[in-house]
């Protein structure tokens, strides 16, 4: 039985050609960068699954995995959720207040899967993944306690405020 080696011989080359890149770091950069070529999404649902399954990821993983369009030359919170939602028709914004000029505005009561959330004098948004129980539950780019080169997709649960600290939107599914 003859093997094929052609699989051999292109991982060994990419690995020489890698310019001494760790095994771990082209893992970690090919990984996601295939999840890139999939069709975009254009449900609620497909887009927080898609944006749920770059948890962890930070900037320069990101950054290997977008197109040239979607740099993070400003918020990469909004870069992100442009990102995940460039399969519907709500536009693109690298600015995460621009953002909400390109959403429909709904209240609170009315928050759903896939809409948007901005934090007042924060400057910073995310996406919903639900609303209930008295929590909120995002996915969102740009988050942790670092700077923005260290921060990483992340998923949160936090206690839903009745004080006006949010403000939400929805995306043109």
């Amino acid at each position: 039985m003859k093997m094929d080696t052609s699989a051999l011989l292109s991982r060994r080359s990419l690995l020489v050609g890698a310019g001494g890149l760790s095994l771990a770091t082209i893992v970690a950069l090919s990984g996601p960068a295939e999840r890139a070529h999939a069709a975009a999404p254009t449900t609620p649902s497909d887009v927080i699954t898609l944006a749920k399954s770059y948890e962890g990821n930070n900037l320069a993983q990101m950054n290997a995995i977008w197109t040239s369009k979607y740099d993070t030359s400003a918020d990469w919170c909004a870069t992100f959720v442009s990102w995940c939602l460039r399969g519907t028709d709500t536009g693109f914004s690298r600015s995460s207040e621009a953002f909400y000029d390109l959403c429909t505005p709904v209240s609170a009561a009315n928050v759903r899967q896939g809409d948007i959330v901005w934090y007042y004098g924060v400057g910073h948004i995310g996406l919903v993944r639900s609303h209930s129980d008295g929590h909120i539950r995002t996915v969102e780019g740009n988050a942790g306690t670092g700077n923005a080169s260290t921060n990483h997709v992340k998923l949160y649960e936090d206690p839903w405020d009745t004080t006006g600290r949010y403000k939400f939107a929805r995306p043109k599914y």
